[in-house]
């Protein structure tokens, strides 16, 4: 089974998930955590409890924010410190396009192939729209 995290400094998280659900509907096996908006929540125990069930049957990809950012940075302390980065595939830079493609991708295909195929595709949507107009006008 695959599931997903999507973890954020911030709303961001939020933002993400519910633009999944705009545009495609799907949100099972949806988690986020929005890290330092409530400070009397501790980020790595809510990671450690999200975390904690991923084994050889359940797989997890964990969106974050920003490489080596202190979300990135937890989430592997966590994995590692749980003995499960096996089971966990943690996609640094997020935007929308890579999620939806990942969320979608067919559950039987190898998780890394999909991580590789998605990243790329994302960062094809990575375009500087003016340049793009003006270079086809």
């Amino acid at each position: 089974m695959r599931r997903f995290l999507i973890v954020s400094h911030g709303e961001l998280a939020g933002g993400i998930r519910s633009a999944l659900e705009l545009i495609t509907g799907v949100t099972a096996g949806v988690a986020i955590l929005q890290a330092y908006v409530d400070e009397n929540k501790s980020v790595e125990e809510e990671i450690a409890g999200l975390l904690g069930g991923a084994c050889d049957e359940e797989e997890w990809v964990v969106f974050t924010d920003l490489l080596g950012g202190s979300i990135t940075n937890q989430v592997l302390r966590v994995a590692a410190e749980l003995g499960v980065m096996g089971s966990v595939h943690v996609v640094a830079g997020i935007n929308l396009p890579l999620v939806i493609e990942v969320v979608m991708a067919d559950s039987s295909t190898p998780v890394r192939e999909v991580l590789n195929d998605a990243i790329g595709m994302a960062r094809d949507q990575l375009v500087y729209v003016n340049e793009l107009i003006n270079n086809n006008g």
